[in-house]
């Protein structure tokens, strides 16, 4: 791939777009703001392909993103899905849920990262970026150290991501009630599990989901408190007793390569600076429900990119960037607050439950809103740097 590096000497001093992240919100902004006429830099701590703690559902709302993006190639072969089965305690129900795929993050990265390449992007692997307050861009890669310039610079590297750890104003505010999350990509013959179903099951101290991937292996992530983990004695005991009856291997559960996430829901105290924007995972997270954490990353990530461009044409300032950010994805965030709260609850989603199975056309309608409806106005602007 002509345009990804490994060395941090091979890169320019100064670029249109800087980028912190190459998940799907940074290479979202990286593709939109190419092919605006932008030079751009995405710098990613890792190298691909990589694992992640991830639901890999990508709702509607998603899929849109990426053909607004003509990134729909990266879809090829994804798992088609059309149902959700939620369990809490002796209730159990399903809900059609048409139009999502699963996708493994590791393929879904990787092939938006390659897009990006294709684009013009130029793509640094296994290096940290870091914004100074001088509005530089500090690169490490093992021992060595560089500043890179560039007009606009987006955050984009999730919830553990350090580059704007020296800009004060950008300083995380976490719920007191945030749970932490947790997940594995395991081995199909570990739970019981048909293709195109997303399984959900409900606890006190939290919840697991598990859907199956294209090559057959099981994608789980689950969002629990950690005293229920350290009270089960690790992610992969708790994660074989919330999942209960569906596993057929324990021991194929125990030996999976389990990752975690620090506390998911969080907010940065703004999403704009001088002449940074922050996307996706890492201006604010919240727990999402089958699908909707990709999509927001996709949809603000897109976003970002054009409007990086348009402040380079003049023609918009990062202080926009919150409304726009926030419009995007406040009614599916606020959904998604609701369902977080009733999560938290398991009798009262009982009694949804019961409730739903008398109105089941109505519960299918609200299973389908999720991930249906982000604005897709905003991101579909496209703005043209002028030749210089």
């Amino acid at each position: 791939m002509k345009s990804f590096a490994t060395n941090i000497t091979e890169i320019a001093d100064e670029f249109d777009v800087i980028i912190a992240g190459g998940g799907p919100a940074g290479s979202a902004a990286a593709i939109a703001a190419a092919r605006a006429g932008c030079s751009v830099l995405v710098v990613d701590r890792g190298f691909h392909p990589r694992q992640k703690v991830c639901g890999c559902c990508l709702a509607p709302a998603g899929i849109e993103v990426l053909s607004q993006l003509g990134a729909s190639s990266v879809l090829d072969g994804a798992q088609h899905l059309s149902s959700v089965h939620l369990e809490c305690g002796d209730r159990a129900l399903t809900l059609r849920r048409l139009g999502g795929v699963a996708i493994g993050r590791d393929a879904l990265d990787e092939s938006l990262l390659s897009i990006a390449a294709d684009s013009g992007c130029r793509i640094l692997m296994g290096a940290v970026a870091s914004f100074d307050v001088d509005g530089s861009v500090v690169v490490r890669q093992d021992q060595i150290v560089r500043t890179i310039r560039s007009r606009v610079r987006i955050a984009a590297d999730g919830l553990q991501g350090t580059s704007l750890d020296g800009l004060p104003e950008f300083k995380w505010k976490i719920s007191k009630s945030s749970r932490m999350g947790f997940g594995a990509t395991v081995d199909s013959a570990a739970i019981e599990l048909s293709c195109e179903q997303i399984l959900m099951s409900v606890h006190r101290g939290g919840y697991i989901g598990a859907v199956r991937l294209s090559n057959g292996r099981i994608d789980i992530a689950a969002a629990a408190h950690p005293h229920e983990v350290r009270g089960a004695g690790g992610v992969a005991a708790l994660a074989a007793r919330w999942l209960g009856s569906y596993v057929r291997s324990t021991a194929l559960l125990e030996s999976a390569q389990w990752r975690g996430t620090p506390l998911l829901t969080r907010r940065r105290g703004t999403f704009a600076g001088k002449d940074v924007l922050v996307a996706g995972d890492a201006g604010s997270y919240v727990e999402p429900f089958t699908g909707e954490g990709m999509s927001w990353a996709l949809a603000t990530g897109s976003a970002a990119g054009s409007h990086a461009s348009a402040m380079i044409l003049a023609s918009a300032s990062a202080q926009q960037w919150p409304n726009i950010a926030n419009r995007i994805v406040r009614s599916s965030r606020m959904r998604c607050l609701m369902t977080a709260h009733l999560l938290r609850h398991p009798r009262l989603l009982r009694i949804g439950m019961q409730t739903a199975q008398f109105f089941p056309s109505l519960a299918d309608r609200v299973a389908s809103a999720f991930g249906s409806n982000l604005d897709a106005t905003i991101h579909s602007g496209i703005f043209t740097k002028p030749a210089p």
